[in-house]
């Protein structure tokens, strides 16, 4: 459906981080330490000293207080990568699938929704504070961080309700003529309600009639209830990655 590294570069720019070092090949993401996605290496292509470019890697992310990350999938360069970080002491984390479908025949599998969804440009505060409630990791300087994120990559954001208080919410990148969904959050309390379909069914509506055709998700591959829906949902693998972090 789509090559790997094509992949790669569209969830890079899908959740662009503040500061991208072009290292020989490499892409080195840095964003204050907030989401690994954005504070970690996208090995696009392989360096001319590896020993050298690890090394460099390595000493700009303790200068920046962050762990030294890689994101390592099929396109990943060199090809040993993997087996190079394992032995300089990197740690396996997050094992992800990357699935891919057509718009139109995810619409066709959700049908229309019952719960009305609200949708925007720009997500403002109660989305900010929903999704920071549920899926944040530290105070009001990361949760600051993370919506410069949001807002480097132009997008929709869905709610239910609009207004407070906020059930479910969802973000949808838009790159080019594919679409790519993130933040998917529903309340604890109002889980098995359809509120997780109606926010994708909101969501790609709209883009759908922005021209976009296509759309990808992320999912950790040991989550298994969310691989199960987007199964039904006509989502079929297209690639994998996980993350390596220096222990």
């Amino acid at each position: 459906m789509i090559a790997a590294a094509r992949i790669d570069t569209l969830m890079n720019r899908g959740w662009p981080a503040a500061d991208s070092t072009e290292l020989d090949g490499w892409v080195v993401r840095r964003n204050a330490g907030v989401t690994l996605r954005a504070n970690s290496v996208l090995p696009k292509a392989a360096p001319f000293d590896l020993g050298k470019a690890l090394d460099y890697v390595e000493n700009l992310y303790a200068a920046h207080d962050i762990a030294p990350s890689f994101q390592v999938g099929p396109a990943a360069q060199p090809g040993d990568l993997d087996d190079r970080l394992a032995a300089r002491g990197y740690e396996v984390r997050n094992p992800t699938l990357v699935m891919g479908a057509e718009v139109s025949d995810v619409l066709a599998n959700l049908g229309e929704p019952d719960a009305p969804v609200n949708i925007s440009a720009a997500p403002d505060d109660a989305w900010m504070d929903f999704w920071w409630a549920v899926d944040g990791r530290g105070g009001s300087a990361a949760q600051a961080a993370a919506r410069q994120i949001l807002n480097r990559a132009r997008a929709l954001y869905a709610v239910i309700p609009s207004g407070e208080p906020v059930k479910a919410i969802g973000r949808l990148a838009l790159v080019d003529d594919w679409a790519g969904l993130y933040c998917l959050a529903v309340d604890p309390r109002h889980r098995r309600q359809g509120l997780a379909q109606a926010v994708i069914h909101g969501l790609l509506r709209q883009a759908s009639t922005l021209g976009v055709g296509r759309v990808w998700l992320q999912v950790v591959e040991s989550n298994a209830p969310a691989r199960a829906l987007y199964d039904r949902l006509g989502f079929r693998t297209v690639s994998r990655y996980h993350y390596r972090v220096k222990a």
